[in-house]
């Protein structure tokens, strides 16, 4: 059963619905006096409409990227945080080209924390990063941090960096990231230290980016190789490399 079945069928546990009316009467009236207008069905209460309020969100949360071209096939699988959705997908689109990093403006950190909504986090235990960025265009901004391979942290095929940490307003923007994967990636739900988490790692994955109006931006969509995703507080953090889980996790927890 899938994250999004789950869900559902935990909403159906939770409310009361009205039990089905016997229709056989008010359709007997009904072509008695076809001129008369009468109501069949009884309205939806608070609750039903609600319900079917949150369903359509549910179903809505992944339709922004299933809509970019070539990402419509069958979905096993729908995981998300704030920020970010990660579907697992039957097929995967044909890769784009690869292009340089876009990953905004440079700047010093100090230039970054006055520029992003929040203040940055870096990892203690790998010290200042080589490259700072600031992309506007989101509540917020987005701040990427960027560091060199060295002593573990392996050259990415994806980024030719060691590690790549993206940081944003996740709710403040709760579409802002897709990913797509494959059946042959391995995602897998956690929490570290009390916030949830998700571990993206094995076959590259998609990453898409979208804009405010609800569009996939397809020029920024690319390549990713494994990822950690963490909610800390109102931000949605992104760790990407050539390294394992247990790494991604200590590189998170030294987050400061």
């Amino acid at each position: 059963m899938t994250e999004l079945e789950r869900m559902l069928t935990q909403l159906g546990e939770e409310l009361d619905w009205p039990a089905t009316p016997d229709l056989a009467p008010a359709v007997t009236r009904r072509l008695e006096e076809p001129r008369r207008r009468r109501t069949l069905l009884p309205r939806a209460g608070p609750r039903r409409s609600v319900a079917l309020a949150a369903v359509g969100l549910l179903v809505l949360a992944g339709s922004v990227f299933a809509a970019a071209p070539g990402v419509r096939d069958a979905v096993l699988d729908f995981l998300g945080l704030q920020g970010v959705t990660v579907e697992r997908r039957e097929t995967l689109p044909t890769p784009p080209p690869e292009r340089p990093l876009d990953l905004g403006t440079r700047m010093t950190l100090a230039e970054a924390t006055e520029q992003v909504g929040f203040v940055p986090l870096v990892p203690a235990t790998l010290g200042e990063p080589d490259g700072v960025y600031v992309r506007r265009g989101l509540p917020g901004g987005e701040l990427s941090l960027a560091y060199r391979p060295r002593p573990g942290l392996p050259r990415a095929r994806t980024t030719r960096l060691g590690l790549l940490v993206g940081e944003f307003r996740g709710d403040l923007s709760p579409e802002y990231l897709g990913k797509l994967a494959g059946p042959e990636t391995v995602i897998r739900r956690l929490p570290i230290d009390g916030e949830p988490a998700i571990w993206i790692e094995g076959a590259p994955h998609f990453l898409l980016y979208g804009s405010p109006d609800g569009e996939v931006v397809e020029s920024t969509t690319r390549l990713a190789q494994n990822v950690l995703l963490l909610e800390h507080g109102p931000l949605l953090l992104r760790l990407e490399g050539a390294f394992d889980l247990d790494r991604a996790v200590e590189i998170a927890r030294s987050l400061r």
